[in-house]
């Protein structure tokens, strides 16, 4: 029977770093201590090093398709909730672009109505200059003219 003696026989036999060899005795690498110190020398069988590295493959591998199964399940979740938003999105942004049209519309109405002479139909035989002249008058834009005395009388009252 052979005896693998030291981190470095040992990470040379599993072809790896003697660190690696290490952390992988926190693992449950069956290496033995020729003491009960942690700083003792280490001592490990060769056939029980590889059948250890054989099932810990083995169980990672199980592991990982295991893993891989969930993430495929989570991989079309997530694609089936990323199409579901996507058609959320544009019929968002459809109902956007209808109320922006439905508010260009508005708004060319309003500046048109703005914009067009206020006409008004003359009332009792006064003529079309007369009643302008009255509703230029009284528009709130254009308040009425008060006279040089009123105005010096509300001057001094105040």
């Amino acid at each position: 029977m052979e005896l693998l003696s030291g981190w470095k026989e040992i990470a040379e036999h599993l072809h790896l770093g003697v660190r690696t060899a290490q952390r992988w005795e926190r693992l449950g690498l069956p290496v033995r201590r020729v003491s009960d110190s942690p700083c003792s020398p280490v001592v490990a069988i060769p056939d029980e090093l590889e059948l250890w590295a054989r099932t810990r493959i083995v169980k990672e591998d199980a592991a990982a398709l295991a893993s891989n199964r969930f993430l495929v399940t989570r991989l079309s979740e997530l694609r089936e909730a990323q199409l579901q938003t996507r058609r959320k999105t544009r019929k968002l942004l459809d109902d956007i672009n209808a109320l922006a049209d439905k508010q260009r519309e508005l708004l060319n109405s309003i500046q048109a109505n703005l914009l067009s002479p206020r006409t008004a139909e003359p009332k009792n035989g006064q003529s079309k200059t007369q009643t302008c002249a009255r509703t230029r008058r009284l528009h709130p834009r254009n308040p009425p003219a008060v006279h040089p005395s009123a105005q010096a009388r509300i001057l001094s009252v105040n």
